[in-house]
C-alpha cells in the first residue's frame, strides 16, 4: 500500500514496477513478490528505518516515505477514505511467524506460561 502523494501521476501494472519506489522493510517482501508471480527486482530500494509494527509502517507509508506490505483487512478505512492505494490484488496469507516477547525478569506467571507452551508448540512436528 501506498500514498496517492507517492504514486502521482503513474500507474502501477506490474508489481516489478514497485522498483521505481521505495519500500518500508517488512521479511515477508520476497514471498509477497512470489506469491504475486514476479521476480524479486534487484533494483528494489528499501527505506532505511525499519518500523517495528504494522501501525508504523502505515504511517510511514500515509506520510508518503514508502510502499508498505499491510494487510487489507487491518487497514481497511485507510483504503475506503482514500488514504492509501492497494495497486495490486495479490495478498499475502498469514503471517507464517508471529513475536511473543516478555522481559525475561517479568514475574507474571500467565504470561511465561503461554511462552513456555508456545515453544513447546513450536517444536512439535506439524
Amino acid at each position: 500500500m501506498l500514498a496517492p502523494s507517492l504514486l502521482g501521476t503513474r500507474n502501477l501494472i506490474m508489481p516489478d514496477a514497485l522498483a521505481d519506489f521505495e519500500l518500508l522493510p517488512h521479511p515477508d517482501w520476497h514471498a509477497w513478490f512470489g506469491g504475486a508471480r514476479c521476480e524479486v527486482s534487484q533494483a528494489l530500494r528499501f527505506v532505511a528505518i525499519d518500523y517495528p509494527t504494522h501501525e508504523l509502517d502505515a504511517n510511514a507509508a500515509l506520510a508518503g516515505v514508502g510502499v508498505a506490505l499491510l494487510s487489507p483487512v487491518l487497514f481497511r478505512p485507510l483504503l475506503e477514505k482514500g488514504l492509501l492505494i492497494a495497486p495490486f490484488s495479490y495478498v499475502l496469507s498469514g503471517p507464517a511467524w508471529h513475536f511473543a516477547l516478555m522481559r525475561t525478569d517479568d514475574p507474571r506467571l500467565a504470561p511465561r506460561l503461554l511462552c513456555e507452551w508456545l515453544r513447546e508448540q513450536a517444536h512439535e512436528p506439524a
